[in-house]
């Protein structure tokens, strides 16, 4: 650490060392208990910080996304492939130059404040494999800096906290039904118990969804998912127990990437094919076999308990269990053998992988590629990428309210387990379609790994007068990960990923009742993934990812007007980028190539975050949003080609040849929009609401490895809502009803949305659906 950077951790220590430990889960508390205090412009904190509305939520059909509730947020860009964010393989999400992609998982997500368990595809979970748009009370983010007892090894560049809702006083059904374009239907209920023995109120509900891919018809692929939460809040005289148990098993059918040139060349084709050919060279890309499934349950329940009038102890253990897959459909199958010629079924043998597309009439494969092929039977295969996870854990804080001091300390433990394998299965008959045998001819790889999670962390929020409030902390994470192959039992591999002591300062200044300005610097870490430990290099050699961030900002809080400006600057140190030649155009099926994960400096991300929530009377209303951010790789890494002497290699004039792999100091950052501009209209009345969204994002470029290309072109997208709702006596049959119709992409524009280098998602087009909702 720097100088003063030691200087500020020593100070923060000795201001707590006489004080006891504390925590605050009081915002959580906060945001379930009382929804409407909460301003779209954010909360009187030290950093800067927007929450999702109900307007936003109705912009946004029921079948759709969780994740895309916070679209219209300054900062954020979320990115779905699918009409209806049915596809997680196709989700982006960047801020402030920082992303989560197929790539990079720089941002944290939590669900009630716990951990999601990384948002990476493979094992990850994002928010939405926990939670239904109807049960959800509001999302807080954290725009750079997350709040300090955030439980996430990703939040480098901020969090994304999504809350549940309450459950509600009184007893009632809701029963809602959506239908839509692309053969969307979705079928939602959920009953609340209202107060049960004077203290327990509770919910449960279960949704069913279905959609078809956008792009192409017929045999084009398709999203199903079922979903259920259940959730129970029981308030006693000192203490306070929620629990909640989420469940959710989806089916998606993928997206692919296309170029920019595909892009120009036809706007609404992913290139996967939607008609059965029976050539697997063709089928290879046929849409249903791209695919995810997976399926995840996820329960916790806190005990917040009052010890003192002025401590309170929160304790909220919780087990996360995943079982999923991936598929692709290779045109080939695999032949490998051990030292001694056999063919092997388990494992890479000498690490010689041979492809072929033929076998003979004696069912044997056909290796030479000059060999006689009449009488051959093509082959190919359909390959399973299995994902099992089981993470167990608990956060615990206490809180202690002494003079002007609010203290928290608390800390995160969690032990996660998780295996991944990857088999081939025999397509039985490619030329009638893709079903396979459910005995794998080969196993690939069969590993499990293990990660250990402790976090401390102590702060002290200190009001020093009636309009001056500073917060000081510290945290720690202590992070180790193993890895044990399961079919070469020596293979096995271990790091330790520990951060150094991360300080956090803010400061809160009241200029009046209503106007503030707010001030925070806070040092945020990413361990090293498991991810790592695929590969066979010196990963010790490598130090975890780290950002410095900085918020300086004004919020005004008024009874029509609420508005918040923040300026922000952040450095992201020692990223990690995996280096990988080749694989331009299709998958590589069998992961062949020599990549290697590397320190490449980082990033430098500056700019100006604004939102605006005016209401204009009669029920009318205006938000607005806007981003100015400027993120520049801050470091020329792997510039040159070498040869096998080192020596650097150039062209016939004698200058060095540009690797295509460099990344170049001033470059911008790829994926990140220096431009994004939200602007809504919305009208909420006794029975009648509606609204209009426009989401202007200017160009920016897509790639950066080799230097910045592929300038990705502007956008403007509508969104538009319209709604009834109707409240009944009790001697009718309804208590109330509610119709909706959302018509996402109004102006049907043709865009890109979110993807990685070089390689990018289409955006849907226009998409309809109306929504009938019963209250019994």
């Amino acid at each position: 650490m720097t100088l003063q950077k030691t200087l500020v951790a020593i100070a923060i220590s000795a201001s707590l060392s006489h004080m006891a430990l504390a925590e605050e889960a009081a915002a959580n508390k906060a945001a379930e208990s009382d929804v409407e205090v909460v301003a779209v412009t954010g909360k009187r904190i030290s950093y800067a910080n927007n929450t999702v509305d109900e307007a936003m939520k109705q912009s946004k059909s029921p079948i759709g996304n969780v994740m895309d509730l916070v679209n219209q947020l300054p900062g954020i860009t979320v990115g779905q492939g699918d009409a209806f964010g049915g596809d997680d393989w196709s989700t982006t999400i960047s801020m402030r130059g920082f992303a989560v992609s197929g790539s990079e998982q720089q941002l944290g997500i939590t669900v009630d404040g716990l951990p999601n368990g990384g948002s990476s595809y493979g094992g990850g979970s994002k928010a939405n494999r926990y939670l239904d748009t109807e049960n959800t009370a509001l999302v807080e983010v954290g725009q750079g800096t997350s709040d300090i007892g955030s439980a996430s090894l990703d939040a480098l560049g901020g969090t994304l906290n999504f809350v549940s809702m309450t459950p509600d006083d009184e007893e009632s059904l809701n029963f809602g039904v959506t239908g839509g374009d692309h053969n969307a239907r979705r079928y939602f209920t959920r009953y609340n118990t209202g107060e049960l023995g004077g203290h327990t109120k509770a919910y449960v509900s279960l949704s069913d969804s279905y959609s078809n891919r956008w792009i192409g018809t017929g045999s084009n692929g398709f999203t199903e998912r079922l979903h259920a939460e259940a959730k129970s809040v029981t308030e006693l005289e000192h203490t306070k127990i929620t629990a909640r148990f989420s469940y959710d098993d989806a089916n998606e059918d993928n997206y692919n990437t296309v170029s920019l040139a595909q892009f120009a060349d036809n706007p609404h084709w992913d290139r996967l094919t939607n008609v059965w050919t029976g050539d697997p060279d063709i089928d290879q890309n046929f849409a249903e076999v791209w695919s995810t499934l997976r399926e995840n349950s996820f329960s916790y329940v806190k005990v917040e308990t009052d010890l003192t009038d002025d401590i309170q102890l929160t304790v909220t253990p919780y087990l996360h269990l995943q079982s999923g897959r991936g598929d692709w459909m290779p045109n080939y199958q695999v032949y490998v053998v051990d030292a001694q010629g056999n063919r092997v079924t388990r494992g890479t043998g000498t690490g010689v992988l041979t492809p072929y597309m033929y076998v003979d009439a004696q069912n044997r494969p056909i290796l030479d590629p000059s060999a006689d092929l009449s009488d051959a039977t093509r082959v190919s295969s359909y390959r399973h990428t299995h994902y099992e996870k089981q993470r167990l854990g608990m956060t615990s804080e206490l809180f202690w309210a002494l003079g002007n001091h609010e203290l928290r300390a608390g800390a995160w433990l969690e032990q996660q387990e998780r295996d991944e394998s990857r088999d081939w299965h025999n397509v039985i008959d490619p030329v009638q379609y893709h079903y396979f045998d459910t005995s794998p001819y080969w196993v690939q790889y069969d590993r499990t790994y293990d990660t250990d999670t402790q976090k401390l962390y102590l702060q002290d929020q200190i009001r020093l007068s009636d309009d001056l409030t500073v917060t000081l902390g510290v945290k720690q994470f202590y992070v180790d990960v193993e890895r044990q192959d399961n079919i070469v039992t020596a293979n096995q591999g271990q790091l330790d990923s520990d951060s150094d002591l991360l300080p956090s300062v803010g400061v809160v200044y009241s200029l009046t009742n209503n106007l503030e300005l707010f001030a925070g610097y806070t040092e945020n870490f990413k361990a090293i993934s498991d991810a790592i430990l695929e590969t066979n290099q010196d990963y010790n050699a490598l130090e975890a990812e780290t950002a410095d961030n900085i918020d300086l900002g004004l919020r005004y809080f008024g009874d029509a007007l609420n508005f918040s400006v923040t300026y922000y600057d952040v450095t992201f140190d020692n990223r990690i980028t995996y280096l990988q030649p080749g694989a331009n155009g299709g998958p590589d099926y069998l992961n062949e190539l020599d990549g290697t994960y590397v320190n490449v400096g980082g990033i430098d991300s500056n700019g100006i975050e604004a939102s605006m929530d005016w209401q204009l009377g009669s029920g009318w209303s205006i938000y607005g949003a806007a981003t100015l951010n400027k993120a520049e790789y801050n470091r020329t890494v792997n510039s040159q080609v070498l040869d096998e002497d080192g020596n650097v290699v150039v062209d016939a004039n004698g200058n060095p040849v540009i690797n295509p792999a460099a990344i170049f100091a001033g470059d911008k950052v790829a994926g990140s929009p220096e431009k994004i501009y939200n602007l809504s209209l919305r009208y909420q009345g006794d029975a009648y609401r509606t609204g209009l969204t426009a989401r202007h994002t200017a160009s920016y470029f897509g790639a950066a490895m080799g230097g910045n290309k592929d300038e990705l072109p502007a956008s403007t997208v509508l969104d538009f809502y319209v709604g009834y709702s109707k409240t009944l006596s009790n001697s009718e049959l309804f208590k109330g009803l509610d119709l909706a119709l959302v018509i996402n992409n109004l102006n049907d524009e043709s865009y890109l949305t979110g993807g990685q280098e070089g390689a990018y998602f289409i955006g849907a087009e226009r998409t309809a659906s109306l929504t009938l909702s019963l209250d019994f």
